[in-house]
C-alpha cells in the first residue's frame, strides 16, 4: 500500500523504504507466471540531499572489465512488508528471507576455480592492469 515501509531484500542484504504504487510499473507474464516490477533510484547515497538505504546495498560490485561502470541495473529480489529490524534481530530476520548455504550463485561465465587468468581485449590494455 502506498507510503507503507517495506523492505526489499536480495541474497546480498536488505534495505527499508517507503512503497510508492504506481500503475507505471505493470507486472510481466513469463511462461505463464506473473512477474512483478519494482523501480528503485540508485544516484544518491546516504549523507546527500535524500536520507535513507542505497540500492546498491543488495547488489554485488560488478565493474563492466573495459570502462569499470558498474553493469548490475536488475535484479532478483523479495518484497518483505514492515520495517527492517536493527542490531541482533536483523540477523535472525535475514535468516528467514535469504536462503543460505548450498553452492555459491555464481555468474555463468565465471571461471572455475584454477582455472588460468584471462587477458585483455586489444586496445583496452592500458585501462585496467591486469597485474
Amino acid at each position: 500500500k502506498n507510503s507503507d515501509y517495506i523492505c526489499v531484500v536480495t541474497l546480498r542484504g536488505a534495505i527499508e523504504t517507503r512503497a510508492l504504487v504506481s500503475r507505471r510499473a505493470r507486472p510481466l507474464q513469463i511462461d505463464g507466471k506473473t512477474i512483478h516490477q519494482i523501480a528503485l533510484p540508485f544516484h544518491f547515497g546516504t549523507a546527500g540531499n535524500v536520507r535513507g538505504a542505497a540500492a546498491n546495498d543488495l547488489i554485488p560490485i560488478s565493474g563492466e572489465p573495459n570502462v569499470t561502470i558498474m553493469e548490475t541495473k536488475a535484479l532478483a529480489c523479495n518484497i518483505v512488508p514492515g520495517r527492517l529490524p536493527r542490531g541482533p534481530a536483523f540477523e535472525d530476520w535475514l535468516d528467514r528471507y535469504v536462503p543460505r548455504g548450498g553452492p555459491p550463485n555464481l555468474h555463468p561465465e565465471q571461471p572455475p576455480p584454477g582455472a588460468p587468468r584471462g587477458t585483455l581485449a586489444a586496445g583496452h590494455e592500458h585501462e585496467s592492469p591486469t597485474t
